[in-house]
């Protein structure tokens, strides 16, 4: 069942499905809740799940045109309040403000888990794409990043067995608002360094990791997981998209998570 709930400064939009232990599924950069539509369907089998689209994608809207991490997360928390999710949750993040809801509410976690993510902030280099992405937007040019950034989630060996997922997933991102578009990009830029947070993170926590990833070399992610004391969990034969790429071991590793 998909709802709505008006925060401080957004509309969110969320799906809820299952009873069990709650599993909060968190998307990222031109992604909605239907990206994970196949993986919450078999998940809510055994567990609650649920998706939110963050501000600004999907159907979530944004009351501001600038809307930092934090603040993102203040708004999930306040949907965690609203649903009176007592008991901790466990999080599997994609996203842009998952860590920071970490960060803020640590309380509320059972335990931690990046989706092809990292607590790094952006470089100067990324920053200067962001700022190009932010270009394109304004010349309204938004299909061409969606049209470049979401084959290029899966490994380069899985883009013509997955096209059709991938023209699915490039119809929910041109779906995207420009200002949404802009607002995550900006959110982004800005958001902090918070790898000591994370290494002092007392939950168990891991990351997943795709050996063909075209955005986080494996290597760099190995070493970035190690050296914050997280879990490695490793696709062999996935990009950026695991949950896709590599569904029936996504779902695995998972439930085995949440055991």
């Amino acid at each position: 069942m998909i709802y709505y709930l008006e925060t401080k400064r957004s509309k969110l939009r969320y799906s809820d499905r299952g009873e069990g232990e709650v599993l909060v599924l968190l998307h990222g950069y031109l992604e909605a809740i239907e990206t994970f539509d196949v993986l919450a369907k078999e998940l809510s089998n055994r567990s609650r799940v649920i998706c939110i689209d963050l501000p600004g994608h999907g159907g979530s809207t944004c009351k501001s045109e600038n809307m930092r991490v934090d603040e993102m997360a203040e708004a999930i928390h306040t949907l965690v309040m609203e649903l009176k999710l007592n008991s901790l949750i466990r999080a599997f993040d994609g996203s842009l403000c998952g860590l920071a809801f970490a960060d803020r509410y640590v309380d509320k976690l059972a335990s931690f888990s990046f989706l092809h993510s990292t607590a790094n902030p952006d470089t100067d280099e990324k920053r200067m794409n962001r700022r190009r992405e932010i270009e394109f937007i304004i010349r309204r040019k938004k299909e061409l990043i969606c049209n470049t950034a979401i084959p290029n989630s899966f490994a380069k060996s899985n883009q013509e067995i997955y096209q059709f997922d991938i023209e699915e997933l490039i119809r929910i991102a041109c779906k995207t608002t420009d200002e949404g578009v802009i607002l995550a990009l900006n959110a982004m830029m800005n958001r902090p360094d918070r790898n000591i947070m994370l290494k002092n993170l007392q939950i168990p926590k891991s990351s997943f990791i795709g050996k063909a990833d075209n955005f986080i070399p494996f290597e760099k992610g190995m070493e970035w997981a190690i050296a914050n004391g997280m879990e490695a969990v490793v696709f062999e034969n996935s990009g950026h998209m695991s949950f896709i790429e590599e569904k029936e071991k996504c779902i695995e590793e998972i439930l085995r998570i949440l055991s």
